[in-house]
């Protein structure tokens, strides 16, 4: 039996800008079953065609669009899309992922893989109608904000059309800039700057064909349950009704809200900023992506400006509220709308107004140097302000849109309280008042991130945030789950409503390659994690980049749950270690690869 008949498209398609070559390949079938799709085959592409210690912005640097077995079938969340690459902000292994309507209809026009490989001297944009392919000239879209580029690009090539593109900030290069499937975005570690150095300003897409699963009557069955237990699910609901900001409460009164940029770990104005608030103040309607129940999406209009955004998010109302002292919701939501419009991800660059307010608290920056802006803690029109020469690269955004590492270095002493990990800065939680999430930001490949098996229960209930013991085996089997969702471009919050057991039944319905149990595909979760491991190992990432900064390791929170605490790293991430079956410098050893299967397909 083919791919085709197991969920996959069985087509890689190979974009060679240079040349300007577009080819097709199939699938290895046993890659295929060891990986499953997605960040497992973007993996394994990059790891196999990467050249060690390239620089990121090189021509040598693939860029590689992927989805999962389940992507466009009838499963819950199945039109996500990812993308593999090296980062820009952190040189190391990148995947980031999106909702949205492109995945599906990427994986309808009958591809798996998209691999962009070199780069050309003029702009262009990638077009593919299922199997007609082409690269045109894009010079006139060179420059365009992601607005304007998708409403062009659609208007040109008609209905049915899904298209991902970058914005300004990605044509410059910019380490914080990141992709747009229309109002959806894959945000993180500068995946805009690798298309921009490709000159390639996005791809539409269009699709009609069908996903051919291995047991359709299986399949069905399987994808109703999970439909059913995400329905039930009171984690879902909230998100349903107050989106993902839902859970903000709840992570100020743990003590693990991040308050001003990381000074302490709750917010005094946090009862102003709760999802509920937003539904009530601003929010609209709720909207979905492809194939989803959830519906966290929420579309707010500003009251003072004519704008209206997807969002804000949990982590943008947190980067740009609680992390600068900011309530002011018009601030948030047009600052907001500029990173999209622009193209830059918001988390950074809320992170990158904190750090800079902290400068100017401890009068290490003045505002002269900041073009006249008074970055102080509280401050909405200098958020905005900040923002906006961020997503333009103006004035002193020249040097912020570089991110907090970069900054710091010009700033001695500042690095203690530059809050990233490998060059990416750090999300929504405290790592001193939630040990696991902490032990998460220090080892996660592309840097700090609260979405590769971060353990949120934690937060949510079900574990002690603040105590040590067992953590490293929760953030294991969080990393493994997660690499597997992963795989399958499903959206990350599925995890609030089914489990592996759930999820088996589905893959094993559409590819028929009969995973034994839970346990079975949690390893091939951890088989990608390690595989993304040593990609970071081939480029010199040890465990001397598996750290904190030292406001996380040495200064306790000053109040709430978890004064006191600072982050107990050390003892965490050489069990971790121990529990992978990576040597004491984070080393995946020969004997795990062998285990894993590994050897085999890395040489």
């Amino acid at each position: 039996m083919s791919l085709k008949e197991r969920g996959y498209a069985d087509n890689v398609l190979r974009v060679n800008l240079a040349n300007q070559r577009c080819t097709t390949e199939r699938l290895d079938p046993d890659v295929t079953k060891l990986l499953l799709g997605g960040k497992g085959l973007g993996a394994y592409y990059l790891y196999k065609e990467s050249v060690p210690h390239a620089d990121p912005l090189s021509p040598e640097n693939p860029f590689i669009f992927v989805v999962g077995p389940l992507t466009g079938t009838s499963a819950p969340t199945s039109g996500r899309f990812g993308i593999v690459t090296k980062s820009p902000a952190t040189h190391t292994f990148l995947d980031s992922y999106c909702g949205g309507f492109f995945g599906q209809t990427m994986k309808f026009a009958g591809y798996d893989v998209i691999i962009v490989e070199g780069a050309s001297s003029s702009p262009l944009t990638l077009v593919i109608d299922n199997d007609h392919v082409h690269l045109e000239d894009a010079k006139e879209l060179w420059g365009t904000t992601t607005a304007d580029a998708t409403k062009r690009l659609k208007a040109k090539h008609g209905e049915g059309f899904q298209t991902v593109v970058i914005g300004p900030a990605g044509e410059r290069l910019s380490p914080i800039s990141g992709l747009f499937n229309d109002e959806r975005t894959a945000g993180r570690g500068g995946a805009g700057a690798v298309l921009g150095s490709k000159k390639l300003k996005g791809i539409a897409v269009r699709g009609t064909g069908s996903v051919q699963v291995h047991n359709p009557v299986e399949f069905d069955e399987a994808a109703w349950v999970a439909y059913r237990m995400l329905r039930m699910s009171n984690q879902i609901k909230r998100l349903n009704d107050d989106g993902t900001a839902n859970i903000l409460g709840l992570v100020n009164a743990a003590g693990a809200l991040p308050t001003r940029n990381y000074q302490e770990g709750q917010f005094e104005h946090s009862a102003e900023m709760t999802g509920e608030v937003w539904r009530k103040e601003y929010w609209t309607r709720s909207i979905a992506c492809y194939g989803c129940p959830i519906t966290c999406s929420k579309i707010a209009r500003a009251k003072t400006r004519d704008v209206a955004i997807d969002g804000p998010d949990f982590e943008t109302i947190w980067a740009m509220g609680a992390n600068c002292g900011i309530t002011d919701k018009e601030a948030i939501i047009y600052s907001n709308y500029l990173c999209d419009l622009y193209g830059v991800d918001t988390i950074s660059v809320g992170n990158i107004v904190g750090f800079v307010m902290e400068l100017v608290q401890k009068k290490m920056i003045s505002a002269a140097e900041l073009d006249g802006v008074k970055a102080e803690w509280g401050n909405g029109d200098a958020l905005v302000a900040l923002t906006e020469k961020i997503a333009k690269g103006e004035g002193i955004g020249q040097l912020l849109q570089k991110g907090v590492r970069e900054i710091s270095k010009h700033y001695p002493g500042s690095e203690d309280f530059a809050m990233q990990v490998k060059g990416l800065e750090m999300p929504a939680y405290h790592p001193n008042a939630a040990k696991g999430i902490g032990l998460s930001y220090a080892v996660s490949e592309r840097g700090a991130c609260h979405l590769r098996g971060s353990p949120l229960s934690e937060i949510l209930g079900g574990a002690d945030p603040l105590a040590t013991e067992g953590k490293a085996e929760l953030f294991q089997a969080n990393q493994s789950d997660t690499s597997v969702i992963d795989a399958l471009i499903l959206c990350y919050f599925v995890k609030f409503g089914i489990t592996l057991k759930e999820i088996l039944q589905m893959v094993n319905a559409c590819t028929g390659f009969e995973y034994k149990n839970p346990r079975e595909l949690e390893q091939v979760g951890e088989r990608i994690t390690v595989l993304a491991r040593l990609f970071n190992t081939r480029e010199g990432f040890s465990v001397k980049d598996d750290i904190l900064p030292k406001r996380a390791l040495a200064e306790p929170l000053p109040s709430g749950p978890a004064k006191g605490h600072v982050m107990e790293l050390e003892k965490l991430r050489t069990e971790y270690y121990h529990l992978m079956g990576w040597d004491e410098n984070g080393i995946p050893t020969e004997k795990r690869l062998v285990e894993l299967g590994l050897k085999e397909i890395t040489g």
